[in-house]
């Protein structure tokens, strides 16, 4: 369990990192962060996550899929999105899950 939060850790200093080269706002992290561990991320897990309104989260995920970070999935109710070509490469994806090995 402890190699795992210390991977993640770093995952999320590399997104932070990301994210401040590519001049995006700070809050996206967490949802670059859930791509990056789980392979996609919801709006509505991005908008509980980071305390947002419907539009703010809708306009922010719209944003990195235009900027090719994100790639949407789907449609309306069961859309997510998932690493874009823009994606950090070096982000160690995704994180294993230590219960079931």
């Amino acid at each position: 369990m402890r190699s795992r939060l210390d991977r993640s850790s770093r995952v999320w200093l590399l997104l932070g990192e990301f994210a401040e080269v590519r001049g995006l706002e700070e809050r996206v992290v967490s949802a670059l962060h859930d791509v990056a561990t789980s392979g996609r991320v919801r709006r509505t897990r991005y908008e509980r996550a980071e305390g947002l309104g419907l539009r703010r989260a809708q306009r922010d995920l719209r944003d990195l899929a235009a900027a090719g970070v994100l790639t949407p999935v789907g449609r309306t109710r069961a859309r997510f999105c998932t690493a874009g070509p823009a994606f950090p490469a070096r982000t160690p994806l995704p994180l294993a899950d230590s219960y079931t090995r």
